[in-house]
């Protein structure tokens, strides 16, 4: 039991223990975060892709519709000509 006159010992070596032990916690903090804002960015990126998929389906879709009318307007052409 300590008395009043003595004071717990801290010597060099529990500082830079305690001081490591905190990094560390800190860095696991920071690692998670990171983990985190990378399955996030990861996520928004799928959306995006999607997105883009989904809209370019719908010109390719209106491009197609397009191409069968000049192959219309042609045949009505040749007809015409002949």
């Amino acid at each position: 039991m300590l008395t009043k006159k003595e004071e717990p010992k801290v010597d060099l070596q529990t500082t830079f223990y305690v001081v490591g032990i905190v990094f560390m916690g800190l860095m696991l903090i920071l690692f998670v975060v990171l983990v985190v804002a990378v399955l996030v960015i990861r996520a928004k990126v799928n959306a995006i892709h999607h997105h883009v998929e989904e809209k370019l389906g719908s010109v390719i879709g209106i491009i197609e519709d397009g191409v069968k009318l000049v192959g219309k307007v042609k045949d009505v052409a040749n007809k015409k000509r002949n």
